[in-house]
């Protein structure tokens, strides 16, 4: 009798119980990987060696993108719906795509990378998935007869999955964990009273809170900030802890205990997650800034007198690969004063809503609600002039860089955009210098060209009419709420900017978008 997978075996049973033998109506039964495994179950696949998991590599929706292993965040490009397709076979699709596991043209070769593909039920898409115990299992392609394997036996990030001859490793064993994720808090931003808010209990003080509005992009667990700023009782450089204290930086706080490490280099762990922390107190601070990530936390050095934040120009950052953005704000005596930036660039939508005790003051600044990220980097390309076209381009996925962080640099192919306009040089426009910090409605001006248009330098439905123009600030408006944004350095002139302040601040609501 053949057994193999997929076959078809004819049965009947023949009964004695002391009577004249008799028997059953013949059955059938087709024999199974008796994967033990529940079709339609959203599924995480973890590799034994290296105790990644499978992963669409840069989270990406196209046909073809490769198949590779990577630390688990909980997002949907690892997250795969696992179908019985019968005769012992299965189809393996990526939730954030919709796209099914396939082995690249029917491929023979071992070697050959694993991709997505768009879901056509032909061999190189079916899977049999083998139960090897121990909560393992083989994943064979029936195109190739070859089985899912991490090349090399890789423990790295990135390594990739391809498909090889089989030979009982353990980069060949896969464990299937059903995903339970956390009931995400993905409710609209404006979901929370404000009655609700709870009254910090430290004068001057407000109540802070980070949403997770990422639609089940991210877990909970997977969202991460931390604020870094001075204190002003001190004067020292520090960070925030989730009792609402802020505890002072140091050089030794990248090796202090449940530090991070990158790349052989240690950081400063500073950081909360979206699961762990409700309402937490912010006391009066100076130059604070709040650092969010998805995936993974930023890395930031600490020294006694300050710290190296991410910087998207350095190709060796740490950053570079992490999905993050920021706000800025200082509360101070005279109140809160914040606000979401695109100075520097995009990393995902954020909202920033402050309310205040008395109960008048309650205003939402940041990217509108119904814009996603793919939907923006989507838009931006469509809408921008070709000149600005290539910054959603440069550092994707993870973020859409300022024109200054590309082509419109010092030697950069749009070095000199704004020739001609004014007498000063693209770049001194774009940061604000060579006297513009001290001319910051010129500066303004001709980011939004009407530097020689006087009568229109208060008048917004005159700005970006024409080019040389800040289009990428420009974008940034058109896509936030009440048209309000950073686009660039001195966006808050003629209080264009998504700046928010009051003197008797009750609550802080960053939501995190995807």
């Amino acid at each position: 009798m053949d057994v193999s997978i997929g076959n078809k075996i004819d049965y009947a049973f023949t009964y004695n119980n002391g009577t004249p033998a008799y028997d059953t109506a013949w059955s059938s039964y087709t024999v199974s990987s008796n994967s033990g495994l529940v079709s339609g179950n959203i599924y995480t696949i973890k590799s034994k060696v290296s105790g990644k998991v499978l992963d669409v590599k840069d989270g990406s929706t196209s046909d073809g993108a490769k198949i590779q292993q990577w630390t688990s965040t909980g997002a949907t490009n690892q997250q795969f719906k696992v179908i019985d397709t019968g005769s012992g076979y299965y189809k393996i699709i990526a939730v954030n795509s919709g796209m099914a596991l396939d082995d690249p043209n029917f491929s023979t070769s071992a070697g050959t990378q694993l991709q997505q593909a768009v879901d056509n039920a032909s061999d190189a898409q079916r899977w049999q998935i083998v139960d090897m115990g121990s909560g393992y299992y083989k994943v064979v392609c029936k195109a190739s007869g070859l089985v899912m394997d991490v090349s090399n036996s890789s423990t790295a990030d990135g390594a990739v999955v391809q498909q090889w001859t089989n030979n009982g490793t353990d980069a060949q064993r896969w464990s299937f964990t059903v995903y339970n994720n956390p009931t995400p808090t993905n409710g609209s931003i404006y979901s929370i009273a404000a009655s609700s808010i709870p009254t910090p209990n430290v004068s001057g003080a407000v109540s802070v809170k980070v949403m997770n509005g990422t639609n089940g992009a991210y877990a909970d667990a997977n969202i991460y900030w931390g604020v870094l700023g001075i204190n002003p009782s001190n004067g020292k450089w520090s960070y925030l802890d989730s009792n609402g204290n802020l505890a002072p930086i140091s050089n030794a706080l990248n090796d202090a205990s449940g530090h991070l490490t990158k790349n052989g280099t240690n950081y400063a762990n500073i950081y909360h997650k979206i699961s762990e922390t409700n309402w937490v107190t912010l006391p009066k601070i100076t130059s604070g800034r709040m650092f969010l990530s998805v995936g993974s936390p930023c890395y930031i050095k600490t020294y006694d007198d300050g710290f190296a934040g991410p910087n998207v120009d350095n190709p060796t950052d740490p950053n570079r690969d992490v999905y993050f953005d920021f706000v800025e704000f200082t509360v101070n005596d005279t109140g809160y004063h914040g606000n979401t930036t695109r100075v520097d660039g995009f990393g995902f939508p954020i909202q920033h809503r402050l309310v205040n005790k008395a109960g008048n003051y309650d205003r939402t600044v940041g990217e509108l609600e119904s814009e996603t990220r793919s939907g923006i980097f989507t838009e931006y390309q469509n809408e921008v002039p070709t000149e600005f076209k290539s910054l959603a381009a440069l550092q994707a996925p993870y973020r859409i860089v300022a024109p200054i962080h590309g082509s419109f640099a010092a030697g950069g192919v749009n070095a000199n955009y704004f020739a001609g306009y004014s007498s000063y040089s693209t770049q001194d426009i774009l940061l604000g210098t060579n006297g513009l910090q001290q001319n910051p409605q010129i500066c303004a001006a001709i980011n939004r060209h009407v530097y020689t248009d006087n009568a229109n330098w208060n008048n917004p439905s005159a700005y970006y009419k024409a080019s040389p123009a800040n289009y990428y600030a420009k974008f940034w408006h058109d896509h936030s709420i009440d048209n309000l944004a950073y686009g660039f350095c001195y966006d808050d002139v003629n209080q264009q900017a998504s700046y928010l302040e009051v003197g008797d601040p009750k609550g802080l609501i960053i939501r995190v978008g995807w």
